[in-house]
Formats: C-alpha cells, sequence, structure tokens
C-alpha cells in the first residue's frame, strides 16, 4: 500500500483546524435555518412585493478562501495565543479606524434613503459595530432583512472581523435575479470585487487577472467540462487509492474518522491529478509544497482583502512573503514539467499499463494558442500559473462540499434511508470495471445527483454572493426604478433564497431526495400526456446538480455561473458511490450546529464518523 505523500502534514494541522475553529462563535439554534422554521422560511412580505435590504458587507473573500484558514500551522499560529485584554485593544481600535477611515478618508456611495438599512443599531459606531458583529451573526441579519421588508434593503457587513469594511452591498429580492443576472459587464463589473475583496490587486502582482479569469472561463468550459469522461478514469483511481488508504480493509472494526480532514486528503490527491498529471500528482514533495502555497494564498486572500485600501500597503508585503516562498518552490517544479510537456517530451504518465486520456497541461497550451492575442504558448511560466490557480479555486470549495454533503446524508432521520438507498442505487448501476469506467451510468445516480443538489442549497458556502460593482456612469436603475448610483454593490441573499418556502416545501428540512422526486413527477406527467396522444416533452435539466436557477443559487447564476461546477459534481458523484458501495458509515452523534463566519458558512470540522469496509465490498 502506497503511503500518501501529504499524510503526515495534514495530520500535523488537524489539532490546529480544531483550535482556529473554535474561535468561531457557534450560532444559537434560532439562526440555523436548519433548526428554526420561523427563521429558516423566508415568506414574502406581501403579494407582488419586492423585498431588497441593503446590509453591512462582510468582506470576507470567498468560501474557498476562508476554509484555507482552518489549516493554518506554520503561519501566524501565535495569534491564537493572544490575551483576552489584546483582542479587546484590537477590537476598539479596528472601530476607531473603521469610523476614520469611512469618515475622513475614503467616499462613500450615496444609496436612496428609500432602502432600509439592516444591521445596525441606536449607537455610537454604529456602521463599524454592526461590520463587528456581522463576523459571526450574518445569518440572522439576512433572515431579518429578507422576511422583513417590502422595499429595497441594504445590508453591510464586515470583514471577518479582520477589517474595517466599508462597503454597504443592496441585496436582490428572488425577482430581479435573472435581470441582475444579464446585465452587461460594461454596466455591472465583479473586477473591482475580485481586485479589492480578493486582493487580486495585492497578492498577484505580474499577473494579469483579467486574461487569467477569461482564460480560465473559456479552457474550463471548452476543454475541462467537455472531458469530463476522459478525466473519470483517473477520478476513480485517486478515489480508491487514497478512500482505502485513509478508511482502511478492516471489515470487522469500526474506524473513527475526522469528517473534513478524511474528505481533504481524499480530494487533494485526486484534484491535483487532474490539474497536474503523473508523476507530479503523486509526488510528495511538490504536493507539499502545492499545500502550503494555497495555505498562504488563502491566508492573504482573506487577511488583505478585508483590509481599507488605505492599509492594505502597509500589511501586504508580510502576507506576500510566505506567499512568494511556496509559489516559488511549486513553480520551480511545475514550469519543467510545463516546458516538457509543450516540447512534447512527455515524462513518462502511465499508471497500471494505461497513459492517460486527458492531459490537462497540452490542453492549456491548446486553448491558449486558440484564444492567440492573450498570450504566447510558448509562455510556460503564464500557463503554469494558471493551472496553480485552477487547482487553488477548485480544491477547498469541494472538499466543504464533500464534507456537508457525507454529514447531511449520514444525519438524516432513519426513516428516510438515505444511506442504504443511495447504496443500493449504486450497487444497481456500478456491478463492475466497466460500469465504473461509463460516463453514461454516472448521468443515471438520479439519487446522488438529488443528494448533491440539496446539499447544495441547504448548506450553501457563501450565505450572500454573486456581488458585483454598479460600474456604468450613469448608475443602474433596478427594475422597480430604485437608481443604484456608480460605484454601489449588488448582490444576492443566498441563504435567504435557498430557504424561501415559495419555492421550496419545509426548506428547512434537509431532504435528499428532493429533486429525483420532481424529476419522477415530470417524467410520469409526461407519459401520462404521450399515453393520451399528446405530444409533450419536459426536461428535468433544471433539476440536476450542477444547474444553476434563478433561485438555486450555490453554483453561482448566469453567465459567470461557476465553470467548474460540473467537475465538481462528477468527482461527488464518484466519491459518494465508491464510499456508500464500500463502507459501512455511521455518524458519532447528532449533526454539530454550523459555524459562520462573515458571508462563509463552514463545515463543522471536528465532526467525527465510525468507518468500516463492507465484508462484500467491491474488489480493491
Amino acid at each position: 500500500m502506497e503511503t500518501n505523500p501529504v499524510r503526515s502534514e495534514q495530520a500535523a494541522v488537524r489539532t490546529d483546524q480544531e483550535h482556529v475553529l473554535q474561535s468561531a462563535v457557534e450560532l444559537p439554534p434560532q439562526h440555523i435555518h436548519r433548526v428554526s422554521p420561523r427563521v429558516a422560511t423566508c415568506h414574502p412580505p406581501m403579494a407582488g412585493a419586492t423585498h431588497r435590504f441593503l446590509q453591512y458587507e462582510t468582506t470576507t473573500a470567498s468560501a474557498t478562501f476562508i476554509s484555507i484558514v482552518l489549516n493554518i500551522k506554520t503561519m501566524w499560529l501565535s495569534i491564537m495565543e493572544v490575551p483576552a485584554q489584546i483582542w479587546l485593544a484590537a477590537a476598539f481600535i479596528y472601530l476607531v479606524l473603521h469610523f476614520i477611515v469611512q469618515q475622513l478618508l475614503l467616499g462613500s456611495v450615496t444609496y436612496p434613503t428609500s432602502i432600509p438599512i439592516v444591521g445596525t443599531r441606536n449607537e455610537w459606531c454604529s456602521s463599524a459595530r454592526a461590520s463587528f458583529r456581522q463576523l459571526t451573526d450574518g445569518i440572522s441579519t439576512l433572515a431579518a432583512g429578507y422576511n422583513l421588508v417590502a422595499n429595497p434593503l441594504l445590508e453591510r457587513s464586515d470583514s471577518s472581523g479582520l477589517t474595517c469594511a466599508m462597503q454597504k452591498e443592496v441585496m436582490l429580492p428572488p425577482e430581479h435575479i435573472k435581470w441582475f443576472s444579464n446585465q452587461p459587464d460594461s454596466t455591472l463589473s465583479s473586477t473591482e470585487i475580485r481586485n479589492e475583496r480578493h486582493a487580486v490587486r495585492y497578492l498577484h502582482i505580474g499577473v494579469e487577472f483579467d486574461t487569467t479569469v477569461f482564460f480560465l472561463e473559456r479552457f474550463i468550459g471548452e476543454s475541462l467540462t467537455k472531458n469530463l469522461d476522459k478525466l473519470q478514469e483517473p477520478m476513480i483511481e485517486e478515489v480508491r487509492r487514497n478512500t482505502i488508504e485513509i478508511f482502511g480493509t478492516d471489515d470487522s472494526e469500526w474506524k473513527t474518522l475526522n469528517v473534513y480532514s478524511s474528505m481533504q486528503d481524499i480530494i487533494l490527491p485526486a484534484m491535483s491529478r487532474v490539474f497536474f498529471g503523473l508523476p507530479l500528482g503523486r509526488d510528495p514533495k511538490f504536493l507539499l509544497s502545492f499545500r502550503r502555497y494555497v495555505l498562504a494564498m488563502g491566508v492573504g486572500t482573506l487577511v488583505i482583502g478585508q483590509l481599507p485600501r488605505a492599509f492594505k500597503g502597509m500589511l501586504v508585503p508580510i502576507f506576500n512573503l510566505p506567499l512568494r516562498y511556496y509559489r516559488s518552490k511549486t513553480m520551480k517544479t511545475l514550469i519543467p514539467m510545463v516546458e516538457r510537456q509543450l516540447q512534447g517530451q512527455k515524462p513518462s504518465i502511465k499508471t497500471e499499463g494505461r497513459e492517460e486520456k486527458y492531459d490537462l497541461i497540452s490542453q492549456s497550451a491548446r486553448i491558449s494558442a486558440k484564444l492567440g492575442s492573450i498570450r504566447d504558448i510558448a509562455d510556460s511560466g503564464m500557463l503554469a500559473e494558471w493551472i496553480l490557480l485552477l487547482g487553488f479555486a477548485a480544491l477547498s470549495s469541494t472538499i466543504i462540499q464533500a464534507s456537508n454533503l457525507l454529514l447531511d446524508i449520514l444525519c438524516c432521520p432513519p426513516e428516510t434511508q438515505a444511506y442504504e438507498r443511495l447504496r443500493e442505487e449504486a450497487a444497481c448501476l456500478l456491478q463492475c470495471e466497466e460500469d465504473w469506467m461509463n460516463p453514461a451510468i454516472f448521468k443515471r445516480l438520479t439519487l446522488c445527483d438529488s443528494a448533491i443538489r440539496e446539499t447544495v442549497r441547504y448548506h450553501p458556502i457563501l450565505i450572500k454572493g454573486l456581488t458585483k460593482e454598479v460600474v456604468h456612469p450613469q448608475g443602474l436603475s433596478l427594475p422597480d426604478g430604485t437608481h443604484i448610483p456608480r460605484g454601489g454593490w449588488l448582490g444576492v441573499p443566498v441563504l435567504g433564497l435557498h430557504n424561501d418556502d415559495r419555492f421550496y416545501p419545509e426548506p428547512w428540512k434537509y431532504d435528499p431526495f428532493r429533486y429525483a422526486r420532481l424529476k419522477d413527477g415530470r417524467e410520469e406527467s409526461q407519459r401520462e400526456a404521450q399515453a393520451k396522444g399528446e405530444g409533450v416533452t419536459v426536461s428535468t435539466k433544471d433539476l440536476d446538480a450542477g444547474q444553476p436557477t434563478s433561485t438555486y443559487v450555490g453554483f453561482g447564476y448566469g453567465k459567470h455561473a461557476c465553470p467548474g461546477r460540473w467537475f465538481a459534481v462528477q468527482l461527488l458523484k464518484i466519491l459518494l458511490a465508491y464510499i456508500t458501495t464500500n463502507y459501512d458509515i455511521e455518524a458519532t452523534g447528532p449533526q454539530p450546529e454550523a459555524k459562520v463566519i462573515g458571508d462563509a458558512a463552514l463545515p463543522p470540522t471536528s465532526a467525527t464518523i465510525r468507518v468500516r469496509r463492507r465484508k462484500q465490498a467491491q474488489p480493491a
């Protein structure tokens, strides 16, 4: 049995992960959508009304960035040992700086007075303190705004408690989402959101990020997604290899595992295999460098992204030190590989007697050449940078989704028989090795697909998102006539939308087969219509896990929806099918309450499960 090359590093940071999470405030039950139908269910305030609100914006960069903080070992760990008095002093300084910067240094956008603001109170430094509270109380503010108002409502949130967030953000109602997604980039743009909130301007020095985003979207759409069939085999190999190593082969004794750490240990090598191929995908030194690069990038993005512009310059050099070091180590290995691929001098990338069917490096060069004007394909450094950023962007969000998925299924009421039904479906369809390598079989895993979609709905990684800035010189008028000036931010209350009982019956309940039943109902209606001689064709594609709609925005929505969502869904299907058919798994207790940091609802990383290899498991 091979030893996972990054196992020792991953094991070493688990204690740190739990220590960091202890600092995240546990939400009270009434703030958790699955616990309280009263808070969870978002009722429209009146028929035909639009309920927008303005909230103080939490500048938590992205769930993929925030989750990385949970893995910190070597960087700034000592901050957790700071006495409480220092934290209180820091909080006071935070409030003062917030007030000074907001009032004296930065010009603020003037929103219409008709838009109510939620999250503030009648108190000194009200906006700064509202921002500070949003670190852990974003769900209650979001729910209050979504339920309360029939007019535009502004929500302000803070920056993960680390920064002075100055930007208010208009939360749009469901009725405006389709219109919102259809606005041209010349009117609404995410460029400044990326530059400031995601710290792109400060951490990606030397990288043309607009070009990078353009390339990655084209590459994922034209190559990665269209070649999922070819990626299926290497993903299955790595999922098997790492699941066996982590879960074990003992079919008599139960083994207790941390859910989040286990999903991380499986998904990191599986994705590395896809993005970097072999031998890099299993190279211990490279994987360790890549892992630490991701950590440094995540920490820098989170912290720098929260600071007001006036203070970013002071801390950027500090955070760039570890980032540049680990980036340099990773690129030192990756660039020669890219150069060899471009020159046709491919290393041995055979595994078990077979050649890789998909070479991501060569494919990225092909797409670069097709785009032509953005960069010469011989620039191996830029191609390596793009591939590295692609791996970074995909990794952590998929780990969070996998952790949530497994916990949601295991904590379903016994009468649901969720795990058993998923096992039966997978075992029925995947009876031999040829079935596992057949992409068409995985498209028939209807229950599995439904469970994934329900987890994305029930546990969205961001409680609000799709944020864009109004960039048109004349501003932008909403469909109801409300005018938002240039520089204003618009977004969508994702958690409120996903818990609106107009769209989801019993939205506070995790129902793994919600969408499978809807598909069955549509197909039955079609059969009945056809039996009557009516030529009716009913589509169920809008119910697939990777298909965003205006009421299902966990993967984004519109032309800028997450381009890698189909890849993530495919990996989650492979993972869930393999685990259910080969292991008995039990939750060790009730599902822990969710924790929130700013905009991000994180999985409970201290949660554990018990696993045992099935006696009738398929051969490894």
